[in-house]
């Protein structure tokens, strides 16, 4: 048997799906922000699921001490949260567009120019800890994306 087609830790993809993120933890994540905003653009909402599939940002933003920042200071004064956000973003696209996608087919959402809810996601117990963590977070991410999509890509160093 070749070697390529054996799968070990060195060689199996682990920044790739996992399962744990998957499309309902991303439809969770938008819904939560769209319940307090609602409505964003598309770029804006990309960066919504590599934020909250990082454990230490989800964390950091669910912490009830955590003081709304911009995200130049955010950036800035927690680097470790940004340092691989490129890799995160790029590598959660797919399930970004699909989260979309499903929200939008399930009606909670409609799209044309932004994303805009057309009715709100509750988000109890039923849906576990993580889903209730990440609407603790969503708060805190609705404020940052107030700010222009283009200060946000560069401050959380996207490249396109």
């Amino acid at each position: 048997m070749e070697n390529s087609v054996i799968q070990t830790p060195e060689t199996t993809n682990k920044g790739f799906w996992d399962g744990y993120n998957n499309v309902g933890i991303g439809v969770v994540a938008i819904a939560s922000v769209l319940n307090h905003i609602g409505s964003l653009s598309v770029p804006k909402a990309l960066l919504i699921i590599p934020m909250i599939v990082h454990r230490p940002t989800l964390a950091y933003m669910a912490s009830k001490v955590t003081l709304e920042r911009g995200s130049a200071a955010l950036a800035s004064g927690h680097p470790q949260l940004f340092v691989n956000f490129n890799e995160r973003f790029e590598s959660n696209l797919p399930l970004s567009v699909n989260s979309i996608q499903l929200l939008v087919h399930l009606g909670y959402a409609k799209l044309g120019e932004e994303l805009v809810r057309k009715r709100r996601l509750t988000i109890d117990q039923g849906l576990g800890q993580r889903a209730k963590k990440i609407d603790l977070a969503s708060d805190k991410i609705s404020e940052l994306l107030l700010e222009p999509e283009e200060e946000l890509y560069l401050n959380f160093r996207v490249q396109l």
